[in-house]
């Protein structure tokens, strides 16, 4: 059993040692690279290492430094193995490049890199972070190399300064300040914590001495009224303080406004007749509408003498026999109502009762009337 078991495992290794051997050479270098002039500042597609380098798998491009260094060199390489360079300096530099395709990696040769042109500085900014924390009461020094001319911003608001150095104290709070030259910017993230925050006292709770209200807080508390703290407890429009309390303030009456603006019509009108009664304008047209005014007050009282008649060419027998037959049965208004319901005019009911002799409501009348009848 353990003889078989020894063998599984020779077998399996002799298996994984030919597959690597298999593999080993999956990836090949096609030829040295030869070297490289550039110039200060981006250079594009200097080298196509794709050209250098095979595989029938995915390859991955890497660098690292050769005998020369690459110094500050920043070296960028596509996927399709196209390589830019930037530099900021002139003189000799080296890398090796490398290509992997997760099975296997091959490297160049040491490719020479000629540097020409004249040095670019690049602006340094100081502290190179962007979050900075600071106590409250201390200052923090902000810096730009050179001896360019510095734009400073304070949360946005620009700064009476120029100078490469700024040095802040600001309030406990979030803050942000940014450099701005030549095109080039850093932003500070500033973070100014009290110092009562970052180590507080101990207090025991018993020891806590119980405050009253604070005027002045903009914070309504208990036992603060418009009379003893106006600037926390503020009336309304409309309403003023009285007593501590916040009540609505009497509308001045219209009533004298409404008054003058009637008595100005009034005499606006008279005025206006007296000045047309004057100069004789309009007489016959004031003679006209009294005329009218006549001629309605007759109609309407020949309406009224027609509407007497009417009612007086009635035949009340009916309704005179009505009320005598039921007065002591039922109560005199339902009867009324009754007639009234059947068509009757109030002045109709009125002259029935009248005939009958009835222009009291007592009712001690109706019962006489119904006994003499039975």
């Amino acid at each position: 059993m353990k003889r078989g078991f020894g063998f599984l495992c020779l077998l399996i290794f002799f298996s994984f040692s030919i597959s690597v051997l298999a593999q080993g050479n999956t990836v090949t270098f096609n030829g040295t690279i030869s070297e490289l002039t550039i110039g200060t500042g981006m250079n594009r597609n200097v080298l196509n290492l794709s050209e250098h380098f095979s595989s029938n798998n995915t390859i991955t491009y890497k660098y690292k430094a050769g005998v020369d260094g690459i110094g500050r060199l920043i070296i960028e390489i596509g996927n399709d193995g196209r390589v830019n360079i930037e530099a900021s300096d002139s003189g000799s530099r080296s890398a090796i490049f490398i290509a992997d395709d997760d099975i296997t990696a091959v490297q160049s040769n040491d490719v020479k890199i000629k540097i020409t042109g004249e040095s670019i500085v690049r602006t340094s900014f100081s502290p190179n972070t962007e979050s900075v924390q600071i106590e409250e009461g201390k200052g923090q020094v902000f810096a730009v190399s050179g001896n360019k001319s510095v734009e400073w911003y304070l949360d946005n608001a620009k700064l009476n300064q120029t100078g490469n150095l700024y040095d802040f104290t600001g309030g406990v709070g979030l803050h942000t300040i940014r450099a701005v030259v030549d095109g080039e910017q850093k932003i500070w993230n500033v973070s100014v914590l009290s110092s009562a925050v970052t180590s507080p006292p101990p207090v025991e709770p018993e020891e806590v001495e119980q405050q009253g209200p604070v005027c002045g807080n903009n914070v309504r508390e208990s036992g603060e009224n418009c009379s003893n703290c106006a600037s926390d407890v503020k009336c309304s429009a409309n309403t003023e303080c009285v007593n501590g309390s916040c009540v609505p303030v009497k509308q001045k009456s219209k009533l004298i406004l409404w008054l003058g603006l009637f008595a100005a019509v009034i005499v606006f009108v008279v005025m206006a007749v007296i000045f047309l009664r004057k100069k004789n304008i309009g007489a016959g047209a004031f003679d006209k509408i009294k005329g009218i005014f006549k001629k309605e007050k007759k109609r309407e009282i020949k309406i009224e003498e027609e509407r007497i008649e009417k009612i007086e060419e009635v035949d009340l027998n009916p309704l005179i026999f009505y009320f005598k037959n039921n007065l002591g049965k039922y109560e005199r208004e339902d009867l009324i109502n009754q007639a009234l319901g059947q068509g009757w005019t109030q002045e109709q009911v009125e002259k029935a009762l009248s005939m009958m002799g009835e222009k009291n409501d007592e009712s001690g009348d109706d019962k006489k009337f119904a006994e003499e009848k039975q």
